[in-house]
């Protein structure tokens, strides 16, 4: 038993010379550097951390703006839809010819207002003149004189004079329609002038008989400021007038 004590003294003093020999300073700076090896770790994981939270946050702000562009989308679909239409046009084939025109709208044309004015008077001015229908002739004749200078005014005259005036020639057997089929506006030297090709049908009531005869009418016309009859201001409110007149045969066709 007493030998067994001395074995463990033995044991128990060599133990405490080992841990008697190591220097102080040398278990300090193992201690040191493993809780720097311990922050270092601590500073990896926060940092991983981090940048994962703003990877997230990136990622949610990209998926929001996604998902309100898409939205402003297709609104702007829902608001465009009603304003999608199909513009329909004619093509008109004449009969007696074959001569093909295509039948257009204003917008179409892109047409500005004033054009769209110039056109619808000097359609009415030809249509007046250059038919003929028995039971509209008086209107037709008050039409053109107001659309007309003095000068065009006294030319137009000159057909309705003497033996040979148009309505007596061809009093109620003769019908004439015309139908428009150009209308190009220009300007020569400041003054506005028209080109325009016409259709004229005359048909003899008695007979039936219909002859199509081709003319280019070429006009210059201007607005003025004048003075009207009340009896005449709605026929030409603008003072609508054609300065000079002249139809030829369209040789072309």
């Amino acid at each position: 038993m007493r030998q067994i004590v001395e074995k463990i003294k033995a044991i128990f003093n060599a133990k405490r010379k080992e841990f008697s020999n190591v220097d102080s300073d040398e278990f300090y700076q193992s201690y040191d550097d493993i809780q720097g090896s311990y922050r270092e770790a601590l500073d990896f994981e926060s940092s991983l951390r981090y940048m994962v939270e703003q990877s997230n946050k990136k990622a949610y702000l990209f998926a929001i703006f996604c998902g309100a562009l898409s939205i402003l989308a297709i609104i702007a679909v829902m608001l465009l839809t009603p304003l999608k239409t199909t513009e329909p046009y004619l093509i008109r084939v004449n009969d007696t010819t074959g001569a093909v025109d295509i039948i257009t709208v204003l917008d179409t044309e892109q047409i500005s207002n004033n054009e769209a004015l110039d056109k619808h008077f000097i359609n009415s001015y030809v249509r007046a003149r250059e038919g003929y229908f028995y039971d509209m002739l008086n209107r037709d004749y008050e039409l053109v004189l107001t659309l007309s200078s003095d000068r065009v005014a006294a030319d137009y005259k000159e057909l309705y004079k003497g033996e040979n005036a148009r309505d007596k020639v061809f009093k109620n057997n003769i019908q004439i329609s015309v139908d428009v089929l150009s209308i190009v506006l220009t300007e020569s030297a400041g003054v506005k002038t028209a080109t325009i090709r016409t259709n004229l049908a005359i048909k003899n009531l008695s007979s039936r008989n219909l002859i199509n005869q081709y003319r280019i009418i070429t006009l210059s016309y201007e607005y003025q400021n004048l003075a009207f009859r009340e009896n005449l201001r709605h026929i030409n409110p603008l003072g609508f007038k054609v300065l000079t007149y002249r139809i030829d045969e369209d040789i072309k066709r």
